[in-house]
C-alpha cells in the first residue's frame, strides 16, 4: 500500500501527460491494488474523496513537494481509503434495502412470482435491459417478459428510457441513482 500512495503522489507531481494526470493516477491506484491482490475486484476509486477534499488534496501534495512531509500525505491518503470503503459499505447496505423494499412491493401487489423475484435480482447485474434481455435471462416467452416488465414499470421499479415504440429499454433507475451518487 505504501508504494501505491507514493506513486500516486509522483504521478500527480511529475505530470507525464498534458492532461488527465490526476485521473490517471487515481485510476492506477485501483488497478495497482487489484494487481497486487489487495482488492478482489477493481472497485476502490478514491476520486470522489479527493474531489470533495480538493483543496486539502492540493495543500497536502504541496506539503510533500515543498517540505518533504510524506507522513501527512500517507495519513490523508489512508483516511481516504477508509472513507471510501465506509461509503461503499453504506451504498451496499442501501442497495440491499432497496432490493428488499422492491421485493416487498412485489409481494404486496401480488406480483411475487419466482420470475418477478428473479428479474429483480437480475436488475442488479444488468440495470439497463430490454424485454428480450428479460425473456432470455428468465427463460420465458417474450410476451410473459413484456407483461412482467410493464408491471415493474407500473410500480415505478423500472422506467422506460428510450421513448420509442419499438426497441424499448428499461432502467432500474433508483438503483442507478444510488450508484451514481457522488460521481
Amino acid at each position: 500500500m505504501h508504494s501505491v500512495i507514493l506513486d500516486s503522489f509522483h504521478i500527480e507531481t511529475i505530470h507525464p501527460f498534458l492532461d488527465g494526470n490526476g485521473r490517471l493516477g487515481r485510476l492506477l491506484i485501483t488497478f495497482y491494488l487489484y494487481w497486487k491482490k489487495a482488492l478482489q475486484h477493481p472497485t476502490l476509486y478514491l476520486s470522489y474523496y479527493f474531489k470533495i477534499h480538493r483543496q486539502e488534496y492540493y495543500d497536502r501534495l504541496n506539503l510533500v513537494r515543498d517540505k518533504g512531509d510524506y507522513e501527512q500525505w500517507v495519513a490523508f491518503f489512508l483516511k481516504g481509503v477508509i472513507w471510501t470503503c465506509e461509503s461503499a459499505l453504506q451504498t451496499i447496505k442501501t442497495a440491499l434495502q432497496l432490493q428488499e423494499d422492491h421485493k416487498k412491493r412485489l409481494i404486496k401487489e401480488k406480483i411475487s412470482t419466482p420470475y418477478a423475484i428473479a428479474l429483480l435480482g437480475y436488475l442488479v447485474e444488468k440495470p439497463h435491459l430490454s424485454i428480450k434481455d428479460a425473456a432470455s435471462h428468465l427463460d420465458i416467452s417474450y410476451q410473459s417478459a413484456k407483461t412482467l416488465t410493464h408491471q415493474l414499470v407500473k410500480l415505478e421499479i423500472l422506467k422506460e428510457t428510450t421513448g420509442k415504440r419499438r426497441g424499448k429499454r428499461y432502467s432500474y433507475w433508483e438503483y442507478l441513482n444510488l450508484l451514481s451518487e457522488g460521481t
